[in-house]
């Protein structure tokens, strides 16, 4: 019988028994030659703690977004409506501060196709910040442009960086203020020097972005109200 619910995960690679709690979810991984009944074991020790961090989550209040229920979503720190509507054809048409998003008859799951539209308007946008503001701190560090950009979303992160020079950024930074995406770009920009967290890291960040710091506190104090959620069902629009 389980102590509580969880999602066991086993791997090859894996040596060591480990387990996470989030998005009120626990999830145990372990090596693949470890009994069940031994996880077990080890999970009935852990029960006070898991159980408190669950508690711990259900008690935040999830401040997500949802576009399709509230008709509207954060772009660069700006409260944006959404109209939804049947169209001639499926796009976003941006109308004084506002979108219009629109779908043909021909789309059977509207509120997948508005999901659909509504993120790639979105990281079209964010890609043209980023590009543009790249350009900036390239000039400004030193640095050459990255090989190359993607912007995704991404549950754990804010962007990445390789030996590759290939940068990533969460497009969940589209609603975050502008100075919190520019401290997201120099951090990292000076991954293509110090590929690690060293003290020498941060102070090329502190270098060309002094106030990071508030930028980096303003992105873990407000990380939950920068995603989104879609609702399942729409309610009627014409």
């Amino acid at each position: 019988m389980k102590v509580f619910e969880y999602q066991l995960k086993k791997s090859i690679k894996r040596k060591t028994v480990a387990i996470k709690v989030h998005n009120k979810k626990v999830t145990v991984y372990a090596p693949q030659f470890v009994s069940n009944k031994h996880i077990q074991e080890w999970l009935f020790d852990k029960q006070v703690w898991v159980n408190a961090q669950l508690t711990k989550q259900h008690n935040i209040a999830d401040s997500r977004q949802n576009p399709l229920k509230d008709k509207q979503i954060l772009i660069f720190d700006s409260i944006i409506n959404i109209e939804f509507k049947q169209g001639t054809k499926s796009e976003v048409l941006n109308c004084n501060d506002s979108l219009l998003i629109t779908h043909s008859s021909r789309v059977k799951n509207t509120s997948q196709k508005y999901q659909q539209l509504l993120e790639e308007y979105l990281k079209e946008q964010l890609t043209a910040y980023i590009e543009m503001r790249l350009a900036y701190f390239c000039a400004q560090m030193g640095e050459e442009l990255p090989t190359s950009l993607k912007v995704a979303i991404y549950k754990r992160k804010w962007g990445s960086c390789n030996s590759k020079r290939e940068l990533t950024f969460n497009l969940h930074l589209i609603g975050a203020p502008y100075h919190a995406i520019d401290y997201v770009i120099v951090h990292e920009l000076a991954h293509l020097r110090h590929l690690n967290h060293s003290k020498a890291f941060w102070q090329h960040v502190e270098h060309f972005f002094p106030n990071y710091k508030a930028s980096s506190t303003w992105l873990k104090k407000n990380s939950m109200s920068l995603q989104w959620v879609f609702c399942k069902r729409l309610a009627n629009h014409t």
